[in-house]
């Protein structure tokens, strides 16, 4: 039958029907489902008995949001359930505002292990893809909102009846982001003002030089010079404040007790100091705790109840980088994710921590420092490597040849920063780069764009043009790069993508039998002090080592039923994506 008649038959077309129509029908009642055990919260928050010996202080985490899979905006709920697990098989017990309020003020102690959870801009799908990890756990989190969407039709975001029911399932607490989330005095790349703007009515981010948050300045002409007086800018602060308060009385019958401010570590920083008193002003007196940082994960017992710090989880980050963070911030002894042991037990840890999961490796550096691993077999003279690179863009991803950790000698191929850097380092002496090999441009789009520097500016920055370099890609940015590499005694073979292809020569000095892997962050990730990561997860993917005769030597590549699998996996969750997003 040709083509033209296989359209044009009824029962074809029927029968294709009825199967679009059986899988729609599977794919609501999935989604059904969901939304039920949202809606309905049946479960109640199990009230535990928990020693309370710690006089020193607590780690808080806070999360934009939680998306059902992989997403450059929200952590994916599986990575959420990896993260909270792990915490939660250390002994890390989520605590709640009271307790907060208690032990500044009354000086109760917390348990051993005390983490603040908090979920932020109050979305629908935070509370969906959240609530069964929190029942699992037995934790409880703050659901911080905007007043503002309260009222509004979009069903991105939760809505009174939605809080009510989670508060009273006991798993929940409220806290507030403030009343709106507006862009003020914004500045294009061209120099240009645009005013004020409302978050949802952005254009494109990429555009956007230089903005502030609605409460953080002055409201300013083009020229920055602000065209509000002293008591017209005091209104107007107050006004937000007093319509957040009542929006919360009227629907919430409270107002909750913790805030986060729109946008943090302004406050207190070398802000307009008239915005800021009237800030703090009204804070104090509508507040009884403010998260108003980002900058670490823990709160000594000497910290201030409204200038308290959160950790916002990127969605990028392996369970292990968080893990890094919260030892980073709070010098607490905190276990790391293996994943596999009969393939870790292949591995010796040199530095930092890895992660081994079916066919991916991550390593991730200790802060300011490198991660890495090194293979326990010994490799011989000539022998072949085939992987991916698929860590982020802005660091370093490095494999290391004949490497001997005796000596500290080795052949280093990094990835760093788009390019293809090779060095060496012969015993006792210092690392030196052999070549420089660039890649093609990566193209991105607004989506990896993290629109999240507001900042202190005068007029004259905002004329100094563009603040994106082109040369610079966004931290989230990831890219795969497939190596191929030939090891021989005298000679290494490099191609990368089958697009660059380099031989290189190899000094014979350099003659150790180990390969190892790398991860350090990039020195070019420095650009806003505040938001730089000294932390990198190098992911490398389908590493097969095979000997001159293509002998098996090391795999943790996927068998062809895994693939299968895996594909089949990758479509049932883009199509269930599909419909989560457009309906």
């Amino acid at each position: 039958m040709s083509e033209k008649n296989v359209v044009l038959d009824p029962a074809k077309k029927n029968r294709r029907k009825l199967l679009r129509s059986i899988a729609q029908f599977v794919i609501v009642v999935f989604l059904a489902v969901i939304l039920i055990r949202v809606v309905f919260l049946t479960e109640k928050k199990e009230e535990e008995t928990v020693p309370l010996i710690n006089k020193d202080g607590f780690i808080a985490l806070s999360y934009f949001g939680v998306s059902r899979n992989d997403s450059p905006k929200y952590v994916s709920r599986k990575n959420l359930e990896k993260q909270l697990e792990l915490l939660e098989g250390q002994g890390y017990k989520t605590i709640t505002q009271q307790d907060i309020l208690d032990f500044y003020e009354k000086n109760k102690p917390l348990p051993e292990k005390a983490l603040f959870l908090s979920f932020e801009d109050g979305r629908t799908d935070s509370s969906i893809f959240a609530q069964n990890i929190m029942e699992e756990l037995n934790y409880k989190a703050t659901m911080f909102t905007y007043a503002n969407k309260m009222d509004t039709r979009d069903n991105k975001f939760l809505k009174p009846k939605d809080l009510l029911l989670m508060q009273k399932s006991g798993f929940w607490e409220l806290g507030s982001n403030g009343y709106r989330l507006t862009y003020i005095n914004i500045y294009n790349d061209q120099g240009q003002s645009l005013g004020m703007i409302d978050e949802n009515d952005v254009p494109n981010k990429t555009t956007i030089e230089y903005y502030n948050h609605y409460l953080m300045d002055f409201i300013r002409n083009q020229f920055m010079i602000p065209s509000e007086t002293r008591k017209e800018m005091e209104t107007r602060i107050k006004k937000d404040y007093k319509l957040m308060h009542d929006i919360y009385e009227e629907k919430l019958e409270e107002v909750p007790k913790a805030y986060a401010i729109m946008h943090a570590n302004a406050l207190y920083n070398n802000m307009d100091p008239l915005v800021e008193s009237i800030n703090d002003t009204e804070i104090k007196n509508t507040f009884r705790m403010h998260f108003n940082l980002e900058l670490g994960a823990y709160n000594n017992k000497d910290a201030d109840l409204y200038n308290l710090s959160r950790l916002q989880v990127s969605p990028y980050w392996s369970t292990n980088h968080v893990m890094m963070k919260i030892r980073q911030a709070s010098k607490q002894n905190v276990a790391f994710e293996v994943g596999d042991a009969q393939q870790a037990k292949k591995w010796s840890i040199i530095n930092g921590a890895a992660e081994f999961k079916n066919n991916e490796i991550i390593i991730t550096s200790a802060p300011s420092s490198e991660g890495r691993i090194i293979l326990k077999d010994a490799l011989p003279n000539q022998y072949n490597v085939n992987f991916a690179f698929k860590g982020n863009v802005v660091g370093q991803q490095s494999l290391y040849l004949n490497y001997d950790e005796k000596s500290n000698s080795y052949i280093r191929i990094a990835l760093i920063d788009n390019e293809i850097v090779v060095s060496e380092k012969l015993p006792g002496a210092s690392v030196v780069e052999k070549e420089r090999l660039q890649l093609n441009d990566i193209k991105w789009d607004e989506e990896q764009y993290a629109f999240n520097k507001a900042t202190v500016y005068n007029y004259q920055d905002t004329q100094k043009g563009s603040r994106i370099d082109e040369d610079e890609y966004p931290r989230n940015l990831t890219q795969k790069r497939v190596f191929n590499i030939a090891v021989n005694k005298d000679k290494i073979e490099i191609n990368v993508d089958d697009v660059l292809s380099k031989t290189i020569k190899v000094n014979p000095v350099i003659n150790g039998k180990q390969l190892g892997i790398g991860a350090m962050y990039s020195k070019k990730d420095t650009t806003h002090e505040q938001y730089a990561d000294d932390i990198y997860d190098t992911l490398i993917d389908d590493l097969l080592i095979t000997d001159g005769n293509k002998t098996t030597l090391f795999s943790n590549q996927y068998t062809n039923f895994d693939k299968v699998k895996y594909k089949t996996t990758t479509l049932f969750n883009n199509v269930v994506d599909f419909f989560i997003e457009t309906f």
